[in-house]
């Protein structure tokens, strides 16, 4: 085609002086690099050197362009050789003719099967008309490229600057970018033997939920085949993070990967979670967490599946943002295989639950495919400690299931109080939790929470806390709490002493974020022969709670040491609906309900006569009373 098109140019040329426009059509153009149909050549005889190319159909790297018009400044053609030093394509319809045409320089010779072709300064918008995918991105800055083959070898360079982009979703943009990338292959054994840098040295990329600044070095050396894609070796430098190799197969058939695999060097912990793990925590609705240290990671993934993964944390501190955890000094090795079950080596300096410090301790962590298990944890809280007898979690298709057995054993209330930073509590603290099972995005209390507290017991069942890892997350309990100690009580949060023993039951309590919605609570005082009494302190601040300022019929009572009023039975009910408590007691009396029925001599009653009460108003009051009183200590 390409002798037969050189001859009729020969035979064309004595014409020229007669002939102003001669066209010719080429039908089709092959190279390795490219293909071309529909080729028609228009050139003015009359004006050597200027020559339209109009291209029905052009394809490169895998991508089709249809309709194409080239204009060529300094054009030269003999069927061995064609050169186009300054020439300018766009597409032949409404759209192509509105953008600028896209400025390129090429020539080609076919004795040595020589290519080159380079845009220099190419504004980024003249692309848009010739590849569909860039017109709803709208992207601006400036372009240079450059492509030269010369028999089996070829070379590449990109450069831009200033680039800007924006997907139409405002999922993925780019700002200020600048970009280079130099690549080179040579073709042996059927395949192209390519290897290519890229530095990222200014700008900003995002690709929701990941915004990343430049900083960025990637080198990498491969194969490439008709049918395959090798990349045999890659590293990433992210500057402030680390360095990562990894490799790639790609069936480009298939259009997807084979196998992948990738090995990390000292990452610096705190970089990456910041800009890797926590943006993807976030779409999770989990809450922020902190890291700090050096971790190491390594993957394997064939045949469909990932089949090898390595996590190694060195003198490393995790926190979650809340407040609640927080272990230092953490070092670990974690293995993990598809086909066999592995063991980790995890060691905690110190940690965290809340207020309350564990000391150090190892985890003793098992993993079986997508199953995790700990198992005979104890680790030092206070004077007593923290255990986990059992806890386990695992991705199955319906979902993460969990479940936890363990508890508080022995810690001392007095030490704990402190750490809490509560009113000094006497006794110890002994709360075992039979079993906590995660389904379904709820955590659940299997069987009763027992806590012994104030010289009698707590119960808690029928525990469940929904979407615990969600902002909005719904506590509901079941409380039952048995001859607990009245003067203890009092003393221990600076009220007035009440002498007695209560009970106290708390049904549909219903929290959300911690603040109560509902709940039907009782407090009575417990059968048995017991002493009874309250102080004129305490008398004082229960009627505060219903009163600002100091009860007016108590402000000249003396607070003598040793003077109390005896009382027979105590009794008071709430049913919190919509932040109103409505109130109830031991009986009515008129308009009135009788919370404490008095007793001896002398003797008082309390009877209230409001039955409805905001709550946030009350909790507040009693929080105001308990701060005007000073906090007694109770060894």
């Amino acid at each position: 085609m390409l002798l037969r098109t050189a001859v009729l140019l020969l035979l064309l040329a004595p014409l020229a002086g007669s002939a102003a426009q001669i066209t010719l059509s080429l039908g089709s153009l092959r190279h390795p690099s490219f293909e071309a149909e529909g080729v028609m050549l228009s050139f003015d005889a009359a004006r050597l050197g200027e020559a339209d190319i109009r291209l029905g159909v052009l394809r490169v790297a895998g991508t089709e362009y249809r309709a194409l018009k080239i204009h060529c400044s300094g054009f030269y053609f003999d069927g061995r050789r064609l050169d186009c030093p300054e020439g300018s394509v766009r597409r032949e319809d409404e759209r192509g003719r509105d953008r600028p045409a896209l400025p390129f320089s090429l020539a080609w010779r076919a004795e040595d099967n020589f290519l080159s072709f380079s845009m220099h300064d190419v504004d980024a918008v003249a692309f848009s008309p010739l590849v569909k995918r860039l017109r709803s991105w709208q992207p601006k800055g400036t372009i240079d490229f450059g492509l030269t083959v010369e028999g089996d070898r070829a070379w590449l360079g990109l450069a831009v600057r200033d680039l800007e982009f924006a997907s139409r979703e405002g999922d993925v943009s780019g700002k200020a970018i600048l970009l280079t990338v130099a690549a080179g292959a040579e073709h042996r054994g059927g395949a192209w033997q390519w290897n290519a840098r890229l530095d990222w040295s200014q700008g900003e990329l995002y690709r929701a939920p990941w915004r990343r600044e430049a900083g960025v070095i990637m080198e990498a050396a491969g194969s490439l085949s008709e049918t395959t894609l090798q990349v045999g070796l890659v590293r990433l430098d992210v500057m402030g993070t680390g360095s990562v190799n990894a490799s790639l197969a790609w069936d480009r058939a298939r259009g997807e990967a084979t196998e992948w695999g990738f090995v990390t060097e000292r990452l610096d912990l705190a970089s990456a979670m910041d800009e890797w793990v926590q943006p993807w925590l976030g779409t999770l609705d989990f809450p922020k967490w902190y890291a700090a240290g050096h971790a190491r990671f390594s993957a394997e993934w064939k045949a469909g599946g990932l089949r090898r993964f390595y996590a190694g944390l060195e003198d490393a501190r995790v926190a979650d943002g809340t407040g609640y955890v927080e272990l230092g000094g953490v070092n670990a090795q974690i293995p993990w295989e598809a086909s066999s079950p592995t063991d980790a080596e995890i060691s905690v300096a110190a940690g965290r639950l809340g207020d309350l410090p564990l000391g150090g301790f190892a985890l003793p962590l098992r993993l079986d495919g997508s199953e995790a298990t700990v198992k005979g944890l104890s680790a030092p809280m206070l004077d007593g400690r923290f255990v986990i007898d059992l806890l386990r979690l695992a991705k199955r298709p319906s979902g993460w299931h969990g479940e936890f057995e363990g508890g508080i054993e022995g810690v001392s209330m007095p030490k704990l109080s402190r750490a809490l930073k509560l009113p000094i509590m006497a006794g110890s603290l002994t709360a075992r939790v039979p079993r906590i099972a995660y389904e379904d995005d709820v955590l659940r209390l299997d069987g009763a929470l027992a806590i012994e507290v104030f010289d009698g017991g707590i119960i808690v069942h029928q525990l469940r806390l929904m979407d615990p890892f969600g902002k909005e997350r719904r506590f509901i309990a079941e409380v039952t709490a048995r001859n607990l100690d009245l003067g203890m009580l009092t003393r221990t949060f600076a009220f007035g002493s009440i002498e007695g023993r209560f009970d106290a039951d708390l049904h549909d309590l219903e929290m959300q974020n911690w603040q109560p919605l509902r709940f039907d609570a009782r407090i009575a005082s417990s059968e048995g022969d017991y002493p009874r009494s309250l102080s004129i302190g305490a008398l004082k601040d229960i009627t505060a709670l219903g009163e600002t300022g100091q009860p007016k019929a108590l402000e000249r009572v003396p607070e003598r040491s040793g003077f109390s009023f005896g009382y027979d039975r105590i009794g008071l009910s709430c049913a919190l609906r919509n932040g109103v408590c409505l109130l109830d007691g031991v009986a009515r009396e008129g308009e009135g309900v009788v919370l404490m029925r008095g007793s001896g001599i002398p003797s008082v009653s309390i009877i209230g006569y409001n039955r409805h009460i905001d709550w946030e108003a009350l909790v507040a009051r009693f929080r105001e009373v308990i701060a005007g009183r000073p906090g007694a200590i109770i060894e």
